[in-house]
Order: structure tokens, then C-alpha cells, then sequence
């Protein structure tokens, strides 16, 4: 049976007997994984769900969270259309995932800017704009991105920008979709820019005493010129830490490295390669299971915002790991009650920030429609105009509003 030619008629069983689907479940819930092979099959596959009235998630959370559990499953988009290794340029799939990618380009020494936990996948990443160690220092996803793929809910699949750093005219669609949680479309493939693959890395942990000695030695540190690849002000049993890691040439790195003892108090401790490749892993994971709040500040803001918290005994077991370079602040707790957010919404907003809610633990909340409330009253703008704009586009991209994300619903 041809997909392409009566998307609209099937049913799940027969999706199931085309290879399309299968039963799944998640928890406590049961429901289908929709599994395409090629960008075609993605778009007819959100073309049924539409004519169906079924709205699809693309991670297996959100689609816990459908009264009808339909999970679009990606993995197998996760080819390698073109590398121009010459040209620094590669075309992937988007369910490759970011240890896929760097088993591709490492033998040509190459390396994407930005590192991430190994089973993300790319369309992951960039759906969700997910800030690496590295931002700040680095960028953000969408700086790295050339072109992209869409497949929409009409059965199409369209393609805006190039395959060459300048060729783009006019306004960049493409950026529409980067940080949209494929809420205007599902993001099938991508033209990533890449890098050199350092010659050397070396990181350092310090330790310092209080916040009131961190933050001077985090501005001396972004104020010296050292060639930083990772600054990550962190939270170790009740300890504060500092993870530096320098990136680069080998004669530049081993001559700061030289330098770094004296330049600070206290003896920065040299971790080794398992040590630093392991804790720049834990630093980059989301951990399961928990609310996860991420604040957003001007540079002149995040350190009174970080201090305040940190005063506050109501919200009791809360951990704080801050990006300093890009003013960023993560927030993970077990258990977050309302009154807490509520605070922390406050605060950020005194500090001229953003919150962002990136993951509710389920303690959190009682229901489905609980959760997208209060993703929804906490990640939209706040400005009726530009809530009204994003849900025009939404409307327009996608007018039977199937694609489902909890942390941006524009329903």
C-alpha cells in the first residue's frame, strides 16, 4: 500500500503492517511509535496525523503526555547525506545522534564546536536550541547551521538555506525552526558547519572557598585571554566548583597551563582525561527525574541573581550550575513547590532574565494538562504581541496544531 497516495484513509493496523508503526509504551502509558525511514514518510506520516485529528510528540515524554500516545521516533534518519571535508561542511540526518556525528568527522580531525551528552540526537539539539558548556564561548546551535530540512503536516518537505557559508538572501527561515521543538515543522536533516579538532585539551577543577571569592575569580578568569573552551561554575555536595578547560593549539595551551597556578589563588587541580571527560558528562546531562529551571541573564545580572538564591533557605535542596560566559543559570531540584518557581520567576525577572521550565519531574505535577499549563504560563513571552505572532505561526504551519511539545505548547 502506497503511504503517498491514501495517507488519509489509513489506520494504525495498517501503518503497523506498512513497518510505519508499532505498539509502545512508556511508564504507565501505552500507545504507537511511528517510525519513518526518509524524510517522505515523515511528512506523509504528519499529513495522516493530521487528517486524523492525532497530534504526535517527538520524545517519548511528550508523548506520555497525549491523551492518545503517539510517538514520532526518528533513529532511523540517521544517515550522512554529504561531507565536504574540505569545505568543513556536513549534511546529516536528524536522528543521528551527536556521538554518531563525531564517530564521522574525528578521522578527518574534525570536531562540531559544541559537545553535548552522546545519545542526543542532532534534531534534539537544535529543536531545542540546547545550550552546550561551550556557550558563551562558542555560540549556540543555530550559529553552526547552514541549512535545513522540514517535513509539515501538509505532506511536504521543504528545504531553507545553503550548503555554503554565504548564500543566503533575505530573511533565514531556517533559524524559524532552530529552538522551535518542531512545533512549525519536524526537522529532517541539517547542514552543520564544522571545526579542527583541537590539538590539545586540558581541564582544571578549583575549589574555591565561597561565592564571594567564585565570582571575582570567574571574571578574572573570562577577563584573561586564556583560550577557554569550557567555564562552568558548579555545585558538588554543598562545595562550589570550577571547571575550566582549555582548547587549542598545543604550544598556546601548555604555556597558559603553565601560567594558570600562579595566576589564581589556590592550586587548580589538573584532572586527566577519563576524570575531565567524565565530569564534563555529568555537567552536560539533563538528569532524569527532575524539575530542571534554566535563567537567562544580561552578564551584569547573573551574579546578584545566583547570590539571592543561594540565601534562600524556602527552597531547600535546589542545585545551581551556572555558564557564566553566556549568563546562563540551571536550576535542578527532586521536588520544586510552586511557591518556589513563583519566587524564582520573580527573581529572574527582577534581574532582567527569562525562565524557562526544561523538564518537570512528575512529583511536580498531578496530570497531562497540569504539566503543559505550567510549561505554557512559564516558556511562552510574556508579551501578548509576541504570543499572538508565534501562535499565528504555529496556525499557519501547522493548522490542525498536531505537533506537540510540553515546553512550548501554542495551542
Amino acid at each position: 500500500m502506497d503511504i503517498a497516495a491514501s495517507s488519509a484513509s489509513l489506520s494504525l493496523k495498517e501503518l503497523q503492517q506498512m513497518g510505519l508503526a508499532c505498539p509502545w509504551e512508556f511508564d504507565t502509558r501505552s500507545g504507537h511509535k511511528l517510525s519513518p525511514q526518509t524524510p517522505a514518510q515523515v511528512a506523509r506520516l504528519l499529513q495522516w496525523a493530521q487528517s486524523q485529528k492525532k497530534p504526535v510528540a517527538l520524545t517519548p515524554t511528550d508523548a506520555a503526555l497525549l491523551p492518545e500516545a503517539l510517538w514520532l521516533d526518528l533513529s532511523s534518519l540517521n544517515r550522512v547525506r554529504q561531507h565536504a571535508v574540505a569545505d568543513f561542511i556536513i549534511q546529516v540526518e536528524c536522528g543521528m545522534t551527536y556521538r554518531e556525528l563525531l564517530a564521522t568527522v574525528a578521522p578527518h580531525r574534525q570536531i562540531w564546536p559544541l559537545s553535548y551528552p552522546p545519545t542526543l540526537t542532532i534534531g534534539q539539539i537544535l529543536a531545542e536550541e540546547r545550550p552546550a558548556l561551550h556557550t558563551g564561548l562558542r555560540g549556540y546551535p543555530r550559529d553552526y547551521v547552514l541549512k535545513v530540512e522540514v517535513a509539515t503536516p501538509d505532506g511536504q518537505v521543504t528545504i531553507s538555506g545553503a550548503d555554503v557559508v554565504k548564500n543566503v538572501t533575505g530573511y533565514d527561515l531556517a533559524k524559524l525552526y532552530i529552538g522551535g521543538y518542531h512545533q512549525f515543522g519536524v526537522l529532517t536533516s541539517v547542514t552543520l558547519k564544522l571545526a579542527a579538532l583541537p590539538e590539545t585539551r586540558q581541564q582544571w577543577r578549583l575549589s574555591p572557598d565561597s561565592l564571594n571569592q567564585a565570582f571575582p575569580l570567574v571574571e578574572q578568569i573570562l577577563a584573561s585571554g586564556l583560550a577557554l573552551n569550557v567555564c562552568e561554575l558548579f555545585q558538588d555536595q554543598g562545595q562550589w566548583r570550577l571547571l575550566l578547560e582549555l582548547a587549542g593549539d598545543e604550544a598556546i595551551v601548555k604555556a597558559q597551563a603553565a601560567d594558570l597556578s600562579g595566576q589564581f589563588t589556590g592550586s587548580p587541580t589538573v584532572l586527566d582525561t577519563r576524570s575531565g571527560e567524565a565530569l564534563l558528562f555529568e555537567l552536560q546531562q539533563f538528569p532524569a527525574q527532575q524539575t530542571i529551571l534554566e535563567a537567562a541573564f544580561p552578564l551584569s545580572q547573573w551574579q546578584d541573581f545566583v547570590s539571592q538564591v543561594s540565601k534562600q533557605p524556602s527552597l531547600g535542596s535546589i542545585r545551581i550550575q551556572v555558564r557564566p560566559a553566556a549568563g546562563l543559570v540551571y536550576l535542578f531540584a527532586n521536588q520544586l513547590p510552586f511557591a518556589a518557581l513563583r519566587y524564582l520567576k520573580e527573581q529572574t525577572e527582577a534581574h532582567q532574565g527569562f525562565l524557562q521550565i526544561k523538564q518537570i519531574a512528575p512529583e511536580d505535577v498531578t496530570n497531562a494538562s497540569e504539566a503543559t499549563s505550567i510549561y505554557a504560563d512559564a516558556n511562552l513571552p510574556q508579551n501578548p504581541a509576541v504570543r499572538d505572532l508565534l501562535r499565528r505561526l504555529k496556525n499557519s504551519y501547522d493548522p490542525g496544531n498536531i505537533l506537540f511539545a510540553a515546553q512550548l505548547s501554542l495551542t
